[in-house]
């Protein structure tokens, strides 16, 4: 009786997690480290985010209003958030995050709690609710809903003090019990260096009570209570490496710790990781005189792999024009980038290998899962290895120049170094030296290469701290899709 209880405690870590259960050999590993909890999971599975900036800023032309721009001034012509995400929808994107208050205080819903908001706006009749027309066009569309709420606020003179913690509070209370499930809340840094941690603890609190499964993004003096953090830069780079694991305490002191929160800390305390927001325009909020600057597909191209393919999540702002429509040059650019991302990742050229490893825990556990696709499957290494290599045998030569790792992020960062090599006759073999000496993998890794023909392809884990476990491995060649129905006109 002693010793099936003692296989159960054994196996608790990998029952908490909803992983597999096996005794004997086949145990599961144990987590190492800091590991995510269910929010971030789903957060990562994400993998893109837009960012929606639209509100008095719009209208005044200005980036960073002053917060005396009367609400009069709001007067979309054509605002349909429908049209928003079905942009999203062909893009690829499952999640949005809406601008619903900026450091000017403008409320783009009827606050009951202010005198600056849409209710005093003869848009709609005074009855326009930008908040509402988002989150129902994103329940109509599948789309995960999130809320900018900014912290920082110039228009409101109770602004650091006691009864504007109120205030933030009674705003933050709207908008989580009437507008449905907001999925993230987003605490901007910016300015907001008045609010102290006893704010954001009794706004973490009305976060957690009304809506236990939104993800917060925290900077500064939120930073106890961040599901994920800013990445260091407004570019969507994040680093090489780039952990999840960093100290609270480098979240708090931003300034003196961009280089940590842009690459992580491999022994940090706590699973926060990074989320790397850039706009696809020069600026936040639409600007006519930057219709000719939009982002390429090349540049979307470059940041993607650098966000998502550097374990982030890319968080992508398109600033509605002052119709209230995402441009059209705006939604062409993410259309093709979706061409691009489906194109090259519909089919792993790996797939069919036969594949081999020096250290497998045997079991169903096994080296082939790596190419399964499937969720719930990866491959393990013994307890007594935190090395292995991984030869995959491919069924005929095949021509890459793009690969991916992904780890099983819920037993936390394992693999602190690893490099990819192949083979062009399937005995000698050849570095590939954009995948040579890596560090970090987490939640997805994407590597950019010359083009190689190989037989055989090989993974070396280097360096670890304990036995890897690894859900994917995959090689690529980069190419476009075929245009989609809905986008054949585009």
């Amino acid at each position: 009786m002693m010793g099936f209880i003692g296989k159960i405690g054994k196996c608790l870590p990998a029952l908490l997690l909803g992983l597999p259960f096996y005794t004997a050999a086949q145990d599961a590993p144990r987590p190492v480290g800091p590991v995510p909890n269910a929010r971030q999971i789903e957060w990562y599975k994400r993998e893109m985010i837009a960012f929606f900036h639209f509100g008095m800023n719009t209208f005044t032309d200005d980036n960073e209003g002053d917060g005396t721009a009367q609400p009069e001034m709001f007067q979309p012509t054509a605002l349909d958030c429908r049209q928003w995400t079905r942009v999203l929808k062909r893009a690829g994107i499952p999640s949005a995050i809406l601008v619903a208050k900026h450091a000017d205080g403008f409320c783009n819903w009827p606050s009951a709690h202010t005198d600056y908001s849409l209710k005093y706006s003869s848009w709609r009749n005074g009855k326009g609710d930008v908040v509402k027309e988002f989150t129902d066009a994103c329940k109509a569309d599948g789309i995960k809903a999130g809320i900018y709420l900014g912290p920082h606020d110039r228009h409101d003179k109770r602004y650091g003090t006691p009864q504007y913690a109120d205030y933030y509070a009674d705003q933050l209370s709207e908008l989580l019990r009437n507008y449905g499930p907001i999925w993230e809340i987003w605490w901007d840094g910016a300015g907001a260096d008045k609010l102290t941690e006893a704010f954001y603890t009794r706004w973490a609190d009305t976060v957690r009570k009304l809506q236990p499964q939104c993800v917060v993004f925290g900077t500064k003096n939120s930073n106890k209570f961040a599901d994920c953090r800013w990445n260091g830069n407004e570019s969507g780079i994040s680093g090489d490496p780039c952990w999840a694991n960093i100290d609270l305490s480098a979240i708090r002191d931003e300034a003196q710790h961009i280089d940590d929160l842009n690459k992580g800390q491999q022994n940090g305390s706590a699973f926060v990781p990074a989320e790397a927001d850039v706009s696809i325009r020069p600026s936040w909020f639409y600007h006519t005189n930057e219709n000719g600057r939009v982002k390429t597909v090349r540049e979307l191209w470059d940041i993607y792999f650098q966000s998502v393919g550097h374990n982030s999540v890319l968080l992508l702002n398109y600033p509605p024009d002052r119709r209230g429509l995402v441009h059209e040059i705006d939604a062409q650019r993410t259309d093709s980038l979706r061409l691009l991302i489906d194109g090259t990742f519909k089919n792993n050229l790996a797939k069919g290998a036969v594949v081999t490893s020096l250290h497998p825990r045997g079991g169903r556990f096994g080296a082939q899962h790596l190419l399964d696709g499937k969720p719930g499957t990866y491959y393990a290494g013994t307890d007594a290895h935190s090395t292995d290599t991984l030869v995959f045998q491919l069924p005929a030569a095949k021509t890459f120049d793009v690969i991916m790792l992904q780890e099983v992020i819920e037993l936390g960062h394992r693999t602190t170094e690893w490099s990819v090599d192949y083979s062009e006759d399937g005995k000698s073999w050849l570095a590939i030296p954009e995948a040579t000496a890596k560090q970090s993998v987490g939640y997805k890794w994407l590597i950019r290469h010359e083009p190689v023909k190989a037989k055989a392809v090989r993974l070396r884990i280097t360096g670890g701290k304990a036995c890897p476990a690894l859900h994917t491995f995959g090689i690529y060649k980069e190419q476009f899709a075929k245009k989609r129905p809905e986008l054949a006109k585009k």
